[in-house]
């Protein structure tokens, strides 16, 4: 529980458990606890590095310039070297999957193996007009809770929404957070979000892979998953039965997914 500095950002991070490194990479809006569910399962076999993604959480982005997902990979991969990470297995979701597959088509000799959850090419544009509304509800001032409604049925699946404690938890959890991300920095990091793709270098990536979609994923869809995971060549490809925010919604079943394949 500390942080770093990596170009003119301040990065906070965590390092938990002992064994071989594994790099945990959020994706849109979140920080480091979107993977708190998944720690004690990884742990027992890996060290595990979470960390607030410039723009989020308890990391101070100092100049608060645009944003880019290369950019970002660049700090990530900046970030494992200087806390002597060696070839670590990089792990992202969603926009964390499109900077971990940067990662593995920069720096391949860097990184043992790369495994991406409900992540694709590029975010649709059903997604993005989806993101962008939520934005523009809170520009309007709407109540957080209504703007917490309105987007966990892109997040969720319908089995885990039928469970109104879960739905509380979420909300509270959000309400609650004691380190909110501005609008300015959601605003940012959707920038970066919506300008980028893979797809044109997917092909490329060479190291070995592991492609998680989600049956009920409406924000990155399964069929796109997996298109990505026939992009690339040493890529296997696994379903989950749960929605897009699968480290909180099946956090079990996603370690035992992972830790299968590695």
């Amino acid at each position: 529980m500390s942080h770093i500095n990596i170009n003119d950002s301040h990065y906070y991070y965590e390092l938990h458990g002992q064994g071989y490194p594994v790099v945990l990479i959020a994706g849109y809006s979140c920080d480091h606890t979107f993977w708190s569910a998944m720690l004690s399962e990884l742990t027992k076999n890996f060290q595990v590095l979470i960390f607030d993604n410039r723009a989020v959480g308890q990391t101070q982005d100092i100049i608060g310039t645009s944003l880019s997902l290369e950019a970002m990979a660049d700090e990530t991969m900046q970030l494992f070297q200087a806390l002597k990470l060696t070839q670590p297995i990089i792990v992202g979701q969603s926009m964390g999957g499109i900077i971990a597959q940067i990662i593995a088509k920069k720096y391949p000799a860097l990184i043992r193996k790369l495994i991406v959850l409900n992540s694709a090419a590029q975010i649709n544009i059903r997604t993005r007009m989806a993101l962008e509304s939520f934005i523009n509800l809170l520009k309007k001032a709407a109540p957080i809770e209504e703007v917490i409604e309105a987007s966990m049925p892109w997040f969720f699946s319908s089995q885990f929404l039928n469970n109104p404690q879960n739905i509380s938890f979420f909300k509270k959890s959000i309400i609650n957070n004691p380190y909110p991300q501005s609008l300015i920095d959601l605003e940012r990091q959707m920038h970066a979000l919506k300008n980028y793709e893979s797809s044109n270098f997917s092909s490329q990536i060479d190291v070995p892979t592991l492609v998680i979609g989600a049956k009920e994923d409406i924000v990155c869809l399964p069929e796109e998953s997996e298109a990505l995971a026939h992009s690339i060549s040493q890529a296997e490809f696994a379903m989950l039965n749960c929605g897009h925010s699968s480290p909180l919604e099946v956090p079990k079943e996603v370690c035992k997914t992972i830790v299968k394949f590695l």
